[in-house]
This record gives C-alpha cells, sequence and structure tokens, in this order.
C-alpha cells in the first residue's frame, strides 16, 4: 500500500496558488501547509496550517515542499529544507546564479534528499509523448532539436530565466545531453528585460539545437522539430499533432490527455514513493542556470561561449 505524503507550498503568488491546488486533489498527498509573507493570501486555503515563513513550516512533520517564491529567496529556503531532512520541488529559475545553484544542489545530494526543478515544459502531453519516444531510440539517433515557443504576454519580464530556461531543460532531456557550447542573440524592444531570444546550442553528443522564444507574439507557437536517423519528428503543442515524417511514409500518433502541472506532480510524487519516473533533478536545473548564463553572456558579448558545465555533471 502507498503511504500518504505530506506537502507544503511556500509562495502562494498564481505559480504558488496553482501547484497548491494541484496537491489538494492530488491522490496519496496531503496539502498540510501553506506559507507567503503576505497574510490575505493565506485564507485561500481552508483547513491546512498557514504560517508566514520557511521556519515556520520545518516542525510539521513534511516530506515535501514546493518551492514558489521569489528566486532570490530560493538558496535561503532550499538550504533549510535539506537541513531538515524534506524533499523539494523548486520553482524556476532554480537560483540566481551558477554558484548558489551548486551549492543547493550539493545540500540535497549530501542528505540523500529527492531535489527538482519545475521546468514543465517537458511534462507538456505532446512534447512529452516525443519524448518518451525519442529516449527509447523509436526514430533513432537524434541529430537535431529546434524548438520555436511563442506567445503573447508582454507583461511577463525575462523570457530567458522563465520559458528560455525550460526550453533549455528539454534540449537537454530530449537528446539527454547537456549544453557544452552557446551562441545567442536577444531583443529587449525598448524593455528593460529580454522579450525575444535566439539560441544555438552545441550539446555534448554533438547535437544541435536550435531555439526561439518569445513573449510578444500575437499567435501563440509551440513546436518541437526533432532531425533523427529516422527521419523528422514534429511534436506541435498547440494541435496536439505529433507526426513522424520518414522516407516513404507519414506516421501521426495519438497523443495522451494531461495538464502539465499535475503530471509534473505525480512525477515527483511517484519519486518519493520509489516508482519509476522522470523529474528534472537539481544537478540538471543547475546546468540549465549554466546555460541560461550563458545564453545572456553570448548576447552581451557576441561570442560563442561555454558555459560552467565542468561544475555540473548532468546526471
Amino acid at each position: 500500500m502507498k503511504r500518504t505524503l505530506r506537502a507544503a507550498v511556500i509562495g502562494l503568488g498564481s505559480v504558488g496558488s496553482a501547484h497548491a491546488r494541484i496537491l489538494r486533489s492530488l491522490e496519496h498527498v496531503t496539502l498540510v501547509a501553506v506559507a507567503d509573507t503576505e497574510p490575505t493570501r493565506l485564507g485561500e486555503f481552508d483547513g491546512v496550517h498557514a504560517v508566514r515563513d520557511i521556519d515556520e513550516l520545518l516542525d510539521l512533520w513534511l516530506d515535501y515542499c514546493v518551492v514558489a517564491t521569489p528566486t532570490a529567496d530560493h538558496e535561503r529556503i532550499g538550504l533549510a529544507l535539506a537541513a531538515a531532512g524534506i524533499h523539494a520541488l523548486i520553482e524556476r529559475p532554480f537560483a540566481p546564479s551558477v554558484p548558489a545553484a551548486m551549492r543547493v544542489a550539493r545540500a540535497f545530494e549530501d542528505a540523500g534528499l529527492v531535489g527538482a526543478v519545475a521546468h514543465i515544459e517537458r511534462y507538456d502531453p505532446t512534447v512529452k509523448e516525443l519524448g518518451l519516444r525519442l529516449r527509447r531510440g523509436d526514430f533513432g539517433t537524434v541529430h537535431q532539436v529546434a524548438v520555436r515557443r511563442h506567445e503573447g504576454c508582454p507583461e511577463r519580464a525575462d523570457v530567458m530565466t522563465s520559458m528560455g530556461a525550460d526550453v533549455i531543460d528539454l534540449a537537454m532531456w530530449l537528446t539527454g545531453r547537456h549544453v557544452t557550447s552557446v551562441a545567442a542573440n536577444v531583443s529587449r524592444d525598448g524593455a528593460p528585460y529580454e522579450d525575444l531570444a535566439a539560441i544555438l546550442l552545441r550539446l555534448s553528443g554533438g547535437e544541435i539545437a536550435n531555439i526561439e522564444v518569445s513573449r510578444t507574439s500575437p499567435h501563440p507557437e509551440w513546436v518541437v522539430v526533432a532531425r533523427t536517423a529516422g527521419g523528422c519528428v514534429v511534436a506541435d503543442a498547440v494541435t496536439r499533432t505529433l507526426t513522424h515524417y520518414a522516407e516513404d511514409k507519414t506516421i501521426s500518433y495519438e497523443v495522451p490527455i494531461g495538464e502539465p502541472l499535475r503530471s509534473q506532480h505525480e512525477a515527483f510524487r511517484d519519486t518519493l514513493l520509489g516508482l519509476p519516473s522522470d523529474i528534472a533533478t537539481l544537478r540538471q536545473g543547475a546546468a540549465v542556470v549554466a546555460a541560461t548564463e550563458a545564453v545572456l553572456a553570448s548576447a552581451r558579448t557576441g561570442a560563442c561561449v561555454t558555459p560552467a558545465d565542468h561544475l555540473l555533471t548532468h546526471a
């Protein structure tokens, strides 16, 4: 019989509140506490402990905690959870720097705890189905991955540390490789933050990943193209289609129905219960932070940049 896990969420903005709502309905999980520095947010979740900060959560016998606070607080909260023996699912951006990301990752590893980063894009049903088939070898060796991820959210700042980071994680997850070099350009369109990025990644197996991300498009686009030894495979997450173009035939695959955030929580829960699952580990999250820093450095200098992957064995 599977045991019931005791979970909490710290940070109740729009993302943290969504996490909390999923946890309230997730099988084999009980949401026992929420935390936020803004008292008005705490009243949305009746029947659970409502506290102000991480220190008040540590005495509640938690199995795990979702961290959805501002990125600047992730290291402090992550280290406190690791010291208390509590597993964690940490929202992205995982950490404000590579050293901070590595300190958190090592703390969880040293404590024998499960830590994951909430890179949501790999849980989209269409993309997830593509990833499962690629990693299973259905289409042969992957040579190139191209991703176009455009949406119209001009009020959302910093496309690289949110959506761009998720897509970099996706490129590494689809290929099972890590990033060895980055060439990139970003556009701010008069804004103080990046709203469009064009990125070229070289991966550790020699694969290439071409990435376009933006938050200013009037038409949403979410397409992943994998060029493989067995032909070209196209996943369109907007139309929920997965199509394999081989030399002499075209095959369409059924895409299972699923909600990305729920799938992400199911994967993390299953990991804690010792069941087969797939999560973005903290080491993988740290590699994404390194690659994201390299994107911004390349865009700033015009040079090809090597991420700090000598610190980041992709595990």
